[in-house]
């Protein structure tokens, strides 16, 4: 318990930190090589989406928008915010591949 309280997990720390970085340097291509490579830290269904969301943020920015909404489509509900940004991102891919 104390771990959660004042460790917190690795992945939300790596991902939080990468996200940061991309959102300044725009570099979706270190950007994208980083983030599949946390996939392994990985521990609950929450960080699996959060991975997933991200990946497809970033397949969106790459203009690779077939593979973006394959992803979008197959994150499962986890709470209201979480679910406006999937919809959000889900409405940008889908207008993009229009």
């Amino acid at each position: 318990m104390l771990r959660r309280l004042f460790g917190g997990s690795k992945f939300l720390k790596k991902m939080n930190t990468l996200m940061e970085i991309y959102s300044k340097s725009h570099d979706v291509d270190f950007a994208f090589r980083e983030l599949l490579g946390l996939e392994s830290l990985i521990r609950t269904e929450g960080e699996r989406a959060f991975y997933d969301l991200n990946r497809a943020s970033l397949l969106y920015d790459m203009q690779r928008y077939r593979e973006a909404a394959d992803i979008i489509m197959q994150i499962h509900p986890l709470n209201p915010e979480f679910d406006a940004r999937c919809a959000y991102v889900r409405t940008k891919i889908m207008e993009a591949m229009n």
